[in-house]
């Protein structure tokens, strides 16, 4: 009986010892990495508003087809209402056709089309609204991204500077400037890869994506001045940096390696559309590229 005591205090013992040690190890979470991780979800987001703003200034999407709503003007409504009338008098439906058309009387019909979003079937109009709106949204983040970043070992000037960028960007976007938007986005997001190589981030593959988004957007932000050669050189940068994953052993364990190994392919046809310097060719390999380096 005693020794069943003893073997009872042993085991409690152990218990409360390791239910301390749980708790200890819960109080001791490093703050730091918490605020990291929050820093990289906040980079994400405004990185993924980035990439839409490059994508909007040459009317570019990401799928194949969209839903198009135009709306009918009310005289058209009117015509559609008398017909539908007309047409119901003589089953015993008319009254309900009435009620029904006469309480969308005071508004615009709407049509539904489904429309193509290729790149040689876009408009050509930036819709300087959606722009405008979408910068405007980033100021309710900006501010909570950049005292994020000011409590971790990341360049204040490089801060300060990223925040400059953002107001010339709301200059440039309001004047409705198009190569200028280009140039002042790409010069925004050159600043992601610095953020996230001061962050404790294990995600090489991230790492890799945004440097060579980046250098893609800057030859992407040139293709209004024709500067090819310089395009060629940004294109060749993201190829080479991209091209780093093809050897890594965590890429090659992972299901991403196929991915990866296209994204490289994709990137080699993005320096032939260099050389045969045409817009076109180039918004078509650019799109399917970026779709497929965002499933990454």
């Amino acid at each position: 009986m005693k020794k069943f005591k003893i073997f009872s205090y042993i085991i409690l013992i152990l218990i409360i010892g390791v239910l301390s040690y749980s708790i200890y190890s819960l109080a001791k979470e490093d703050p730091k990495e918490d605020n990291e991780n929050k820093i990289l979800s906040e980079i994400r987001y405004v990185e993924a508003e980035f990439t839409d703003l490059f994508n909007t200034m040459n009317n570019i999407e990401t799928r194949n087809y969209g839903i198009e709503v135009d709306e009918l003007s009310k005289e058209t409504s009117k015509k559609m209402e008398e017909g539908s009338s007309d047409g119901g008098g003589q089953n015993g439906s008319s009254s309900q056709s009435s009620e029904s058309t006469s309480q969308s009387s005071s508004q615009d019909s709407e049509k539904y089309d489904l429309k193509l979003n290729g790149v040689l079937t876009k408009k050509e109009d930036i819709n300087w609204d959606i722009v405008k709106s979408e910068v405007e949204s980033l100021y309710t983040s900006i501010p909570t991204i950049t005292m994020d970043l000011y409590q971790l070992e990341i360049n204040k000037d490089d801060i300060l500077n990223f925040n400059k960028e953002i107001d010339n960007l709301v200059r440039v976007v309001n004047n409705e400037e198009k190569v200028s938007t280009l140039q002042t986005l790409s010069n925004i997001y050159d600043y992601l890869p610095k953020f996230i190589e001061a962050l404790n981030n294990k995600d090489i593959i991230y790492k890799k994506v945004i440097e060579t988004k980046s250098n893609i957007f800057k030859g992407y932000s040139k293709l209004d001045s024709n500067n090819w050669s310089e395009i060629l050189v940004d294109i060749q940068n993201a190829t080479n940096i991209f091209s780093e994953l093809l050897s890594n052993e965590n890429v090659i364990k992972t299901n991403n390696s196929y991915s990866v190994n296209k994204v490289y392919v994709m990137l080699n046809e993005l320096q032939n559309a260099v050389n045969i310097k045409d817009i076109s060719v180039f918004l078509i390999k650019y799109k399917n590229l970026i779709e497929e380096i965002e499933a990454i």
